[in-house]
């Protein structure tokens, strides 16, 4: 199971007493927390509320939802409410609440585990995107719950508690470093590893007695028609030096888009799960190439061979390999600028 620990900070200019009333009413969320889709209480707890089972339904920008139960196990009136969370999502919720001068202090942390297959099935590559989910949603809370009272938010803060040891004072600062992802990076790991995969793909055709030269400018309309239109599916008499560069430069493009991702994660799986999560990438690629694309552009479907999905994985592979090469040589610190 993928586990995730984070941490958001609020400062708001608005009295403590008034703040955790809010927070505390957790059956009105959905009044004003946008994300907070549904709530409902499935048991009673004691008369100081230990006990009680409320039913959480979330979603954020994300195409998916995730719906969890919470057993109510501390609450201490302006100081602190916990609770076990189990569902989509297994582990611990955690308020805390302190003054700072004028200001509202109220820190979030969330240490939980996801139970749902395909979450961890994609972890390796999505695990920032589940991250930076979350602190969208913590964000939109933390303006909401401004709006709502009225008062000036000051500041707020999201942080990914799990990431690799660092000083404290840099550590609050790393979420908003590694929502940062460096062009160059993915630009270089892109293309090289769509070098490899050309080859690979190459060498698979020439090995199987398919026409290499033949197969390569199929390949290369199929890519170039994107732009130019289906009549360059046809083969041209001449050479096609203009459907050439189109192919080329798309698959540039695509080699870069399809980069951003592991560029990010690179340094934060080892070497073997990050082979491991780059064959899977590859091969969910092959999905979006030759299954998705060809609702737009339904000529893709002559090319769906395992010749193709094998140069898929080996692009995924060879990515993840580059990415993290990369991230190894880089000087660039992870944790982020004072």
């Amino acid at each position: 199971m993928a586990e995730y620990h984070l941490l958001t900070i609020w400062r708001i200019d608005a009295p403590l007493e008034t703040v955790y009333a809010v927070i505390e009413n957790t059956l009105r969320w959905p009044d004003w927390w946008p994300s907070v889709r549904k709530v409902e209480q499935t048991a009673d707890g004691e008369a100081d509320g230990i006990g009680n089972v409320r039913r959480y339904a979330w979603q954020g920008k994300l195409p998916y939802r995730v719906v969890f139960d919470v057993r109510a196990t501390r609450i201490e009136r302006l100081v602190a409410i916990e609770g076990t969370a189990e569902g989509d999502l297994d582990g611990v919720g955690r308020w805390k609440f302190s003054r700072q001068g004028k200001l509202s202090v109220v820190h979030y942390e969330w240490h939980v585990r996801s139970k749902r297959w395909w979450m961890n099935l994609v972890a390796p590559v999505a695990r920032s995107l589940f991250i930076r989910n979350h602190a969208q949603i913590m964000e939109q809370g933390g303006k909401a719950l401004a709006r709502l009272l009225k008062a000036p938010l000051a500041s707020q803060e999201h942080i990914d508690l799990m990431a690799a040891a660092v000083t404290p004072g840099v550590a609050r600062r790393r979420l908003r470093q590694s929502g940062r992802i460096d062009p160059s990076l993915a630009l270089v790991a892109g293309v090289g590893a769509g070098v490899i995969a050309t080859a690979a793909q190459l060498v698979l055709w020439w090995l199987t007695a398919m026409p290499v030269l033949e197969t390569l400018m199929r390949d290369a309309r199929l890519t170039a028609a994107m732009v130019l239109g289906s009549s360059v599916l046809s083969p041209p008499s001449t050479a096609p030096w203009d459907i050439l560069l189109v192919a080329t430069l798309i698959h540039f493009f695509l080699s870069f888009a399809y980069a951003l991702i592991p560029s990010h994660l690179a340094s934060r799986l080892r070497t073997g799960p990050a082979l491991l999560a780059g064959a899977v990438y590859g091969l969910s690629i092959y999905v979006v190439n030759m299954y998705g694309f060809t609702l737009l552009f339904p000529w893709f479907a002559v090319a769906r061979d395992w010749v193709t999905l094998v140069a898929h994985i080996v692009f995924g592979v060879a990515l993840a390999a580059g990415c993290r090469l990369l991230a190894r040589g880089s000087k660039t610190p992870t944790v982020g600028t004072p």
